[in-house]
Order: C-alpha cells, then structure tokens, then sequence
C-alpha cells in the first residue's frame, strides 16, 4: 500500500526531518551554537546543566516550535526562549519524554533569531532534541565574534536565584521564595548581563548553595557526608550526584577562558560559622582555592587571568580578607581580587535584577581597565 504523500515522513539527511509543511532539525548538525558546560555525549538530545546554558539557531518562516526532555530534580522547573529579542518562560510539568513546546512568532521578519537557554541551576537538566519550523525553511548556526571568552565558578548569586523577586530589592528572602525556582533567572545573572556588556562568551559553573570544599555549605544535603563543593565540581559537566547521569567528566578543550571569575565564599561557614576564625580551617581553605586556580591554567595550558570576588550578599568581611591574601600570597599579576563598592553590605537576601545589573557594570569597569578594551 503507498500512503499519501501528506503522510510520509521524508528524511532528508540526519539532522533534518520533514514533513507536510512542516521541518524538524535535529541537534546533531551544524545549525546550532551550544554556549555553557553542555554534555553532548548524545548528539540528538545534549545535555543542558549548568544555568545559562543555551543553544542558539536563525531560522526563516513563520513558525516555531521547541523540543525538550525535562528531568527534574525539585519541583518546579522552567525553559527560558528568547525570539527576536523578546523572553518567555515555559514551565515543564512533564518529565523524561519529549516535550514540544509552541512558540509565538510575532514579526514578519526575514530571519528569526532563537536562544533556548537553562534558568535555572539544579533544579533540573534539559535535553534539547530540536526545532520545528515551517518545511522550507533556512535553518543556520549563528555568526558570533566575541571579545572575550569568561568563565565563572559561582553560588547561587551567580545563578541568577531568586532575581526576579523585583520588589524585594534589598530584603531578606521569604519562604515562598526559596527552593521554588520560579523567581530564579540565569539572564539575569551578573555573569550574563556581564558577557552582554561586553561581548563576551560565557560559561557561567554556578550552583545554588556551593562552597569550595566538599562537607561545607549546603549544595547536596542536608546531610553533611553529601554536601560536595567546587573541589568536586570543577572539572564536571554532569555535576549532580543524585542526577540519572551522576558525575560526567568535563572536555577542557572546548573552551579556553581569558578570564575566570572566582565567586565562592559566602556559603563556606556551614555548617559552622566559627571556622572563619580557624586557623588551621583558613590555610586549608586558602590552599584548596590556590590548588583549583592552578589546575584550571594547567588544564587551559595557559596563564588565565583569575578575579576573585565576593558579590552584594551579606556577609562575613573575613572571606574577603581571605581573597586579599591569596592575591598577596600568589603575587603572580594575574591573580585579583575585585571589591564591589557595597560588597557584603546591599542585601541579606539574594540579589534582584537591578543588584545584579549593579554588580555587572562594576565588573564592566575593572574588566576593561584590566583587559585594555
């Protein structure tokens, strides 16, 4: 029997599958540009981890659809789109299927530009599986020159958690806020709104709760044998313990920084705030962070410059003084610590978009001193 042709699936080539008026690409061409930490073990369904992570494509026509797999870790978890500039959110309620998600095309333009990107850290990972556009359409990876390649090792306030809680600028942060995820934005993050400023690529290794060492902090408790720190998450992609794919290894040489931004600090008194005035605790803190900086240029084969920083969120003065000394202690002319000037005073809840921004142009500032652009 031969079916009508409305009813047979064309495969054009691997990456392309048509139908009657419509065209899904797959992941494994060469229309997409992947930024972040993205495991691409399976071509047809990378792995989005980190917040920010994002894949960008132009296409033409008028219609779009998405496909994601969701695999939830907490219970509310999101896909941020950008379409010609414009932002959605689409939350996923569904779990380890493919999901096709409808996305409004508003302009009459000639070629869309796309960014499907993580909002938020830990709560989930994303397997992108393609797009869905009109049959004939041009689908291609976009043509990016960038200024500088960042990558940043972060907490939470690197994340972007809890940045659109917009009118509690300043406040601590409510209940209802916290571990939702829904006020959680990774375009909002210092780090993002800091590429953007100066056309920058960023890979932006941030997660909610992290501290330096494993058994501080909070990221992977509560029980203190599981809290891991950046010690353990570094040199990852996949990062999540309790995740289907646990610990994956991350390739170093699909990205190589001018500069790594060090913002870790602010959860390292758990679960004991004296070890601040520790001694011993501070000389291994300070090695463990002097040790990662090393591993990281040797990995990148070069002399990456490295700013160490603390952000807006209250907290103890110490840390810093701990960053002053390892730049003392290092004396090596690549090795900084930038001070913001409302540096551990702004806020005892995490910083809201207007914070970050404040955050970002400082940063703007410093970079491009340092930098010469």
């Amino acid at each position: 029997m031969i079916l009508p042709k409305k009813y047979v699936t064309i495969i054009c080539n691997n990456s392309i599958r048509k139908e009657k008026g419509k065209m899904k690409t797959l992941p494994n061409g060469e229309q997409f540009l992947y930024n972040g930490r993205i495991d691409l073990s399976q071509p047809q369904r990378p792995l989005l981890t980190y917040p920010g992570c994002s894949v960008e494509t132009e296409f033409t026509g008028n219609k779009l659809g998405i496909y994601v797999m969701n695999e939830a870790m907490f219970q509310y978890c999101s896909v941020g789109v950008i379409l010609d500039g414009i932002q959605y959110k689409f939350e996923l309620k569904e779990n380890d299927k493919e999901i096709y998600i409808e996305v409004p095309v508003r302009d009459n333009l000639d070629v869309h530009t796309l960014t499907v990107f993580k909002r938020q850290a830990a709560a989930h990972y994303i397997r992108f599986c393609g797009i869905e556009t009109e049959e004939n359409a041009n689908v291609s990876k976009p043509q990016k020159n960038y200024v500088l390649n960042i990558e940043v090792f972060g907490d939470s306030v690197s994340a972007g958690e809890i940045c659109e809680a917009l009118y509690y600028e300043g406040c601590s942060d409510y209940d209802e806020f916290k571990y939702v995820g829904y006020y959680d934005n990774s375009y909002f993050a210092y780090p993002y709104i800091l590429g953007r400023k100066l056309n920058a690529r960023v890979f932006d290794n941030a997660q909610g709760g992290i501290a330096l060492m494993d058994k501080t902090g909070f990221f992977g408790g509560p029980e203190i044998d599981n809290i891991i720190g950046i010690e353990s998450t570094y040199d990852k992609a996949s990062y999540v313990s309790y995740s289907e794919e646990g610990f994956t290894d991350w390739d170093f040489s699909r990205f190589t920084p001018d500069l790594i931004i060090m913002a870790v600090g602010q959860n390292d008194h758990n679960p004991d705030p004296s070890v601040i005035d520790n001694p011993e605790f501070t000389k291994r803190w300070k090695k463990k962070y002097k040790e990662i900086i090393a591993d990281l240029r040797r990995r990148y084969n070069k002399p990456v410059k490295i700013l160490m920083i603390l952000t807006l969120l209250i907290h103890d003065p110490k840390w810093d003084k701990l960053l002053d000394e390892i730049e003392t202690e290092l004396s090596d002319g690549i090795t900084k610590h930038f001070t913001f000037t409302r540096c551990g005073k702004a806020t005892p809840g995490h910083p809201r978009i207007t914070e970050q921004f404040e955050m970002a142009t400082e940063l703007e500032a410093c970079i491009r001193e340092w930098f010469d652009l």
